[in-house]
């Protein structure tokens, strides 16, 4: 579900790897040409793959005919759309089914709080991904390129006591990745790459940005310096302080990026942030060339905010965290606090203890 970069590449992965495909967009306007040619082209690094060219069963915009008997479905877009697409499914979903959001944790707890407003009583299973299992980017037409896989992915579920079930659903279209278990639904949540890695960039070349340079990458060395790296380690370090107060054994973001590129046909070793940070997958993604994107509106409000408000409540201090919030407000003439993801959006209230939070993670209440 969704027709940006994430589904044209999931839909893509999919079907060349032997699953039956359904393709679903609330618009269909990007089905266009993946109709009129039959289905979606794959270039890039596609060396797993058995060819270039992904026939794709159903494409449509009824969400009922999309998601009806389906074993899997997954919801790879920003964290904006998620509530519009709960809702949307909602009235369909049926007992047993599994829905894994992509690209940004808490996406479960999204679709259970909708769900639960909507009166859903369906036995099923909500799960989300700390990132997309894949670098791809859409590049018009049929075309989506394959930048790189995310070879570990950390999953969880909402609530967390059906985290195995999502895994091992997840495991039946990703049989090659590492994907490791969240030690707590608030884990995909702390882990969020591009809340770490896509806003220092941002603020710190938002003039060359602005003007429309078409010679700016976000991850190209003239503009991921050491100073904008430095920056960019310390937001980390304040998300590794909000996951020890919670419990979860927090690795460095050097570590994490270990973790990304494993691959099980080569050794692989820590770097430091600096050389971790620059490769060519990265350093070839063009762009972007304005602020009022979702490096910016997507990952302030439901990155950002959300450690923030997490550390108000364990009363860990975030005050580089604080600082992108605020410069990005002024930046954008936006109010990213009164409309972000807060610990109260969440459903959980900052007055409870570890235990209570604990519990309503794992049981989803109380």
């Amino acid at each position: 579900m969704g027709s940006g970069s994430g589904g044209f590449m999931c839909a893509a992965d999919f079907s060349l790897r032997g699953h039956e495909v359904r393709f679903y967009s609330r618009t269909g306007e990007r089905f266009k040409p993946v109709i009129e040619k039959g289905g979606i082209k794959l270039i890039g690094k596609m060396e797993e793959l058995p060819g270039d060219f992904a026939k794709i069963s159903l494409i449509t915009t009824d969400i009922k005919e999309a998601i009806s008997g389906a074993d899997l479905i997954v919801n790879p877009l920003p964290f904006f759309g998620v509530r519009n697409y709960a809702k949307l499914v909602a009235p369909h979903i049926e007992d047993g089914q599994t829905l894994v959001y992509f690209g940004k944790g808490g996406g479960a707890i999204e679709y259970y709080q909708v769900f639960k407003e909507m009166g859903v009583k369906k036995e099923v299973y909500l799960g989300d991904t700390n990132t997309l299992p894949y670098g791809a980017s859409y590049m018009g037409d049929n075309v989506v390129r394959l930048e790189s896989r995310t070879w570990e992915i950390i999953t969880t579920a909402f609530p967390g006591k059906n985290t195995d079930k999502v895994i091992q659903t997840l495991k039946k279209v990703y049989p090659m990745y590492s994907i490791r278990k969240a030690q707590s639904p608030l884990e995909t949540v702390l882990v969020d790459y591009n809340a770490i890695t896509h806003i220092p960039p941002m603020l710190c070349n938002a003039g060359r940005i602005e003007s429309g340079d078409k010679s700016f990458h976000l991850f190209g060395k003239d503009s991921l310096t050491p100073s904008v790296v430095r920056l960019m380690e310390k937001v980390d370090r304040e998300r590794m302080a909000l996951s020890k107060a919670l419990g979860i054994r927090p690795y460095t973001l050097e570590e994490e990026i270990l973790h990304v590129r494993w691959n099980p046909h080569g050794e692989n070793y820590v770097l430091p942030l600096y050389e971790a940070i620059h490769t060519p997958f990265l350093e070839m993604c063009e762009g972007p060339f304005k602020l009022e994107t979702r490096h910016l509106l997507e990952d302030v409000p439901y990155g950002l905010v959300t450690y923030s408000s997490l550390g108000d409540m364990l009363n860990v201090p975030t005050p580089v965290v604080d600082a992108e919030i605020t410069m990005a407000e002024a930046l954008l003439d936006r109010d990213f606090r009164s409309t972000g993801r807060t610990v109260e959006r969440m459903g959980i209230d900052p007055s409870w203890d570890l235990k209570t939070l604990n519990k309503y993670l794992q049981e989803g209440e109380i």
